[in-house]
């Protein structure tokens, strides 16, 4: 790494303790755009993305009155298999909660109409949708079915860092994800923002009991290459 100049230090420094962002692109990324989630809603006949990310749209009914109304988050597609089940109004898809699609045996879970499932995919978007500060009246006013962009943002600005899920951009175009933040920022000697991050897989069994120090295998990421869920 070359030697930084003061200036390099100052910039990198402001990033930690105010709100300028990055350059537009980093340096070594050919790859037009930021990461994004694209969240989209199963239908019956699309493939089923078994290991993928998603969310549960819950409602419960008390004498045909809706009583609850919410979702259900931080699952993952258990099988590529719809099932029939009794109860169900349409075929049906098995997920289980992230816990036990990284730690425990798969055989658990929850199986729900698969048109209540969204899934998440990470997509590129233009810069420019870091910007856009939607109303908070858009999921009222827009259709609720369609697919939605949940852009992802940098770390600077961002308050409180540990436990948020990560996705680090490689110098080929390509992003590394399922990471968690273990620290907030860090500076080292030479300046450089560092975040410390561990796997999904490492969080989940540091919550269990069973984390050590040898299971931090990611270690510091630098936080120019760090966009946050």
């Amino acid at each position: 790494m070359d030697e930084l100049t003061r200036r390099d230090v100052d910039r990198r420094f402001g990033a930690l303790v105010g709100d300028f962002g990055w350059p537009d692109e980093h340096l070594g990324n050919s790859a037009p755009g930021a990461p994004a989630l694209l969240v989209r809603r199963l239908r019956d006949g699309d493939s089923i993305p078994v290991g993928a990310r998603a969310r549960f749209l819950m409602t419960t009914y008390d004498n045909a009155e809706l009583t609850a109304y919410g979702w259900r988050t931080d699952l993952r597609v258990a099988s590529g298999d719809l099932l029939n089940l009794p109860g169900l109004k349409e075929p049906g898809i098995r997920l289980v909660e992230e816990r036990e699609h990284y730690l425990g045996d798969g055989e658990g879970g929850v199986v729900v109409d698969v048109s209540r499932v969204w899934v998440e995919e990470l997509v590129r978007v233009p810069r420019s949708r870091l910007t856009q500060a939607g109303s908070w009246l858009q999921p009222v006013l827009e259709d609720p079915n369609e697919p939605r962009v949940e852009p992802l943002s940098p770390v600077p600005g961002r308050k409180h860092l540990i436990g948020s899920r990560l996705v680090r951009a490689l110098e080929d175009g390509r992003y590394d994800v399922d990471l968690r933040a273990v620290s907030g920022p860090l500076m080292s000697r030479d300046g450089t923002l560092a975040i410390a991050a561990v796997t999904e897989e490492q969080w989940y069994r540091w919550h269990q009991g069973s984390y050590t120090d040898s299971d931090r295998s990611v270690g510091h990421i630098p936080a120019e290459e760090v966009w946050v869920e």
